[in-house]
Formats: C-alpha cells, structure tokens, sequence
C-alpha cells in the first residue's frame, strides 16, 4: 500500500511535464505563425547546375513563410533526392529565417541504349539519369544491351570503364561501344575497329592482361583488330595485314 502512494504524484508530474512540453510547442507556433519569428524568408541552393532551383524548391516543399521549427531536414532531403540527378543533398536551417540547400549533382558515366533505341544518360553507380540529347552531349562511351536487366553484367561493363581511364594504351577516348549480353559477356569496340571480347568475370585481371598484349603489339609495330581473353589462361589476338596496320600508323 505505501508503494501506490507515490503513484498519484508521479503521474501529476508527468501530466505537468506534458503539459509544459505543449505549452512550449504552443508559444513556438505562435510566434512562428503570428509573429513571423521563425518562418522561412530565404531559401538558398547551391552545386545546382543541370537543375533548376524550381525543381528543387518544388520537391523540397518549402516555400516563404512556411514554420522552420515544423519542417525536418532530413526529410526535406529525402524528398529531393527524388529526382536521379542528384547525388547527394544538405539541408541546413539557419535560424531564425533562412534555409541553405546544397546540393551534388551526378555525373554522366556514360550512354545506355534501350530496347527501343533511345539513349539514356547513366551515373557511374549505374543509375539512370535521363533522356541522351544535343544540348547536355552524346559523346560518351555507349552500352548497348539488356542492361538494366543484368546489373552484374553492367558493373562489370563500369568496371571496365573505369580502368580505361588511366589506360595509356586503350583509353576511355578511345572506346566507342560496349556490347553487354547475357550469354557471350561483354565486347568492347574502340573507334579504330578494333574488337575485343571480355565475356565475364575476373575483369580486372583480363584488364591487364589486355594491356600487356597492346603494349607488346605497339612495341612491335603490330595493330590488332581482335582480341579474344574471355579464357583465363590464354588470349588471342588477330592482327591486321602490314600493309593496313603501316598504313593505319601513317594515317
């Protein structure tokens, strides 16, 4: 009986503090919607290039006058990142009136053709970004393939993207198509007809066996236009005539 004594004040105290807790919440809104005090006045964006600062406003949700004290960063930042050509997001109150949008665009890696024949833009983390057109450019390494429906096979296609370019030998320049399948791997195509077949798996170490086998073939005055190292213990290599290979060099 002496332990239920205690109840009663205790629940008091809890009711006193809920009350208090609203109370606050109470004269925040308040001064926030009556008094302006902590309405938003200033939305600044920056890093935005490629998007407008009315996309961002409008996928933000905010707008001049709304409450900050009744907004949450980090949603706000989830609603942005709706759109797939931003990276990475910050939103920053900075009370009691302004809010700081900082944003990082993605990257076009690359173009990737769909079954329908339209290109599309690609990040480097393999996300679709958009529609290919003139004004933003199509000079990108293209993908062709059933690329969306093999992610394993389109990282791996990234990959090799990727170590071209730091490639003095076959260089991201230097690569026009990238041939992804899923039963005979990946094919590169460079925009000097050469062809050269990957297949799957171990790209890396296929990586650099391919840059062994250009380097010897540059060392020896060769020009290949084929090269199979889809088997992990040999490679094979087609070489153009002396003829068309001197005169690809004097060209």
């Amino acid at each position: 009986m002496e332990e239920n004594k205690g109840f009663p004040y205790r629940r008091f105290v809890i009711i006193l503090s809920l009350l208090a807790v609203l109370t606050v919440l109470g004269v925040a809104s308040y001064a926030s919607l009556r008094l302006g005090i902590f309405t938003v006045e200033e939305i600044e964006i920056s890093g935005n290039n490629r998007i407008s600062e009315r996309e961002i406003i409008k996928r933000s949700g905010l707008h001049r006058g709304l409450s900050s004290i009744f907004f949450f960063e980090n949603q706000v930042e989830e609603d942005i990142l709706g759109n797939p050509w931003i990276r990475t997001v910050s939103v920053n109150k900075e009370f009691p009136k302004k809010v700081r949008i900082e944003i990082e665009e993605e990257e076009v890696y690359c173009i990737v053709i769909s079954g329908g024949g339209k290109p599309f833009y690609i990040s480097r983390s393999g996300n679709m970004l958009g529609s290919g057109n003139f004004d933003m450019g199509l000079d990108f390494p293209v993908l062709i393939g059933e690329v969306i429906e093999n992610p394993d096979l389109l990282k791996e296609a990234l990959d090799i993207l990727e170590l071209s370019k730091s490639s003095i030998v076959l260089n991201w320049n230097d690569i026009s198509e990238v041939h992804i399948d899923p039963i005979y791997g990946i094919k590169v195509f460079t925009n000097d007809n050469r062809r050269i077949e990957f297949d799957r798996n171990k790209i890396v170490e296929k990586w650099d066996k391919i840059e062994k086998i250009l380097k010897h073939s540059d060392s020896l005055g060769l020009k290949e236009y084929y090269i199979n190292i889809s088997s992990e213990n040999m490679g094979v290599v087609n070489f153009q005539p002396p003829s068309a290979s001197s005169g690809a060099k004097d060209g």
